[in-house]
């Protein structure tokens, strides 16, 4: 599975993509919403794992703006109801850090219809 991973720590960012692509999966990271959106425009995704809080910007965006076939995550430090039920509404999965990486692998497999 082709991943994209949006997310602004470094290092969460950087055991994201090593423990995606120690699982199998072709992984592009980047560190900011801008990175993401330029991405999503560019390139194609079966998967994306964005941050909910990017600097300035809602994570949340990104998800919208991804083909409705993409497998969706929203990730935040922050428990929050709100932004749990607005990932959903979009139709992303919502975890709240600190999220082992691993964990995210298994989250990754396409739900049957």
């Amino acid at each position: 599975m082709r991943v994209l991973v949006v997310d602004d720590s470094p290092a969460y960012l950087a055991a994201c993509v090593g423990v995606l692509t120690d699982d199998g999966h072709e992984v592009v990271g980047v560190g900011s919403f801008e990175e993401g959106r330029r991405s999503l425009a560019h390139d194609r995704f079966d998967g994306l794992i964005a941050d909910v809080r990017l600097g300035a910007y809602n994570g949340l965006h990104l998800i919208i703006l991804a083909p409705a076939t993409t497998l969706t995550i929203a990730i935040s430090a922050f428990v929050d109801d709100v932004l749990r039920r607005d990932a959903e509404q979009v139709g992303a999965r919502f975890l709240v850090k600190p999220t082992n990486p691993a964990a995210l692998s298994a989250l990754l497999i396409p739900q049957s219809v």
